[in-house]
């Protein structure tokens, strides 16, 4: 996957959010070499300039269940930015929200999310009607929607996600039924 990455080339002039792309995958690739889940996310200002970056960190160093790539981004942002407008700014993550951060960052009230790859098991973005009414009025001025990204990035985003997805699924498993 380093080496599909490394190739990549970025064309701002044709998709306009591949630097900030190969930002997100590096993240994602660390993620994955650290034994999380590929995922990774960035936090940018609204000249595009990233004022933090974050990865998956469920598995390691330890387990943590709100260790999703978004979480973390937001935990450090209320932390140490704490006087920046959410809403002024965009979280680009390499893989479609899940039902848990979906929710975080409607509370978070982060302005923009892009994401690179879509997942239709697990994202929410694309089911975001089907949220609860008061999940669905939380921020209504936000903008969940795909980066625009190469479809070649975006296809490397998601296989960051998948090369280790089985084996995460299973340990995940096996934390909330031991007699499997």
């Amino acid at each position: 996957m380093a080496s599909r990455l490394d190739a990549f080339r970025p064309r701002p002039d044709r998709h306009a959010d591949d630097p900030i792309g190969v930002a997100v995958c590096r993240q994602a690739l660390r993620a994955l070499t650290e034994g999380n889940y590929g995922v990774g996310a960035v936090i940018a200002d609204r000249k595009g300039r990233v004022i933090l970056s974050s990865r998956n960190k469920v598995f390691e160093p330890t387990f943590r269940s709100d260790g999703h790539a978004e979480m973390v981004a937001v935990d450090a942002l209320e932390c140490h930015h704490p006087d920046e407008d959410p809403a002024s700014l965009t979280l680009f993550v390499s893989l479609e929200p899940c039902p848990m951060c979906l929710s975080r960052l409607k509370i978070a009230g982060i302005g923009r999310v892009r994401y690179l790859a879509s997942d239709d098991a697990g994202g929410m973005v694309h089911l975001h009607d089907r949220l609860p009414p008061i999940w669905r009025l939380l921020n209504p001025d936000q903008d969940f929607s795909m980066a625009d990204v190469s479809p070649a990035l975006s296809r490397i985003a998601g296989r960051l996600f998948q090369v280790n997805l089985r084996d995460l699924r299973r340990r995940l498993l096996a934390r909330t039924h031991p007699d499997r």
